[in-house]
């Protein structure tokens, strides 16, 4: 699961194109569909691996894996300057929704088709809108409330809670991981003009880090050299997805990056076709299209009211 941390300050401004003659946009477009193929590799490894191994085990390695990555993403090693915040209540809150949220992931990646959680995730930016709207006074309009709630629908259409063929109760999983990141990602927002992004990235995963490292011996199975294999690839291949994606930021607007982050259920997809013979049946696909129509609308209307100057 993609959890982006706080990017730094984009860099591009007006029409620049690099030494090389490739145009900076571009390069942001690239390094973010390179973040899309690793995360979705990370999430086939790590449903691979948690059939043999319990979800914390798993957790603990990708956290593990964005603590390490700090230092080179914030490019520095002073621990001091990473760990100071003015906000410490605020940062472990946010801290803890980012580990609940890993942890509900990866409990559904276990129990339903890759690409019906990945779909599920990407309720996602609708629910940061609202969200966003009811906690930190962001105007939204009545246009994009209805794409929250054509959103919600779509999810609901997946799901099938009254139909014997649905997802059932473990469709929660993912569902709970789209809330609590939702509001780890509206901590994000208040918290950004104020902190740095190494100091960010650390408080995302400091907690995560912390619990699954004093719980280990209640829960740690010694894993196969495969599985150990697995357990290596998760974490490398997830913190290096945060780290194209936080390049990705530096190189073009979150506006013109949003809705690439819907590749990662093309992505999905196909993995779960190709290693566990899933694919979605028409309702389900009915359910994603509302989905991704439902963000895209809500991504073009904001679009539309920052070019309006609203």
């Amino acid at each position: 699961m993609t959890h982006p941390d706080l990017p730094p300050p984009e860099t591009v401004q007006g029409d620049v194109v690099t030494g090389g003659g490739r145009h900076p946009h571009m390069i942001g477009i690239l390094l973010m569909l390179t973040a899309l193929i690793l995360i979705n590799c990370s999430d086939a490894v790590a449903k691979l691996t948690i059939e043999q191994v319990p979800v914390f085990q798993v957790a603990l390695f990708q956290a593990a894996a964005m603590i390490a990555a700090v230092p080179f993403l914030a490019r520095t090693t002073n621990v001091v300057r990473l760990v100071r915040t003015s906000r410490p209540g605020l940062q472990l809150l946010r801290s803890c929704c980012q580990f609940a949220s890993a942890i509900c992931f990866f409990s559904g990646l276990g129990l339903l088709p890759l690409v019906d959680v990945i779909a599920i995730i990407m309720l996602g930016p609708l629910v940061v809108t609202a969200l966003a709207a009811l906690v930190l006074k962001e105007k939204v309009g009545p246009r994009r409330w209805l794409a929250c709630g054509c959103g919600l629908i779509g999810a609901l259409i997946m799901i099938r809670p009254t139909f014997e063929d649905g997802m059932g109760w473990p469709a929660l999983l993912p569902l709970g991981a789209v809330c609590f990141f939702s509001v780890y990602a509206v901590i994000t927002r208040m918290l950004a003009p104020r902190e740095g992004t190494g100091t960010m990235m650390f408080w995302g995963a400091i907690v995560g880090f912390v619990v699954l490292i004093v719980s280990s011996p209640f829960y740690w199975q010694t894993p196969t050299p495969e599985i150990w294999l697995g357990l290596v690839v998760v974490a490398i291949l997830s913190a290096s997805s945060n780290g194209f994606t936080i390049r990705a930021y530096a190189h073009a607007p979150a506006s013109l990056l949003a809705p690439f982050a819907y590749v990662e259920i093309i992505g999905g997809t196909i993995l779960g076709y190709l290693i566990w013979r899933d694919f979605p049946d028409a309702i389900t696909w009915l359910g994603i299209a509302i989905i991704v129509g439902s963000g895209l609308y809500v991504w073009h209307r904001e679009r539309q009211l920052a070019g309006a100057g609203h």
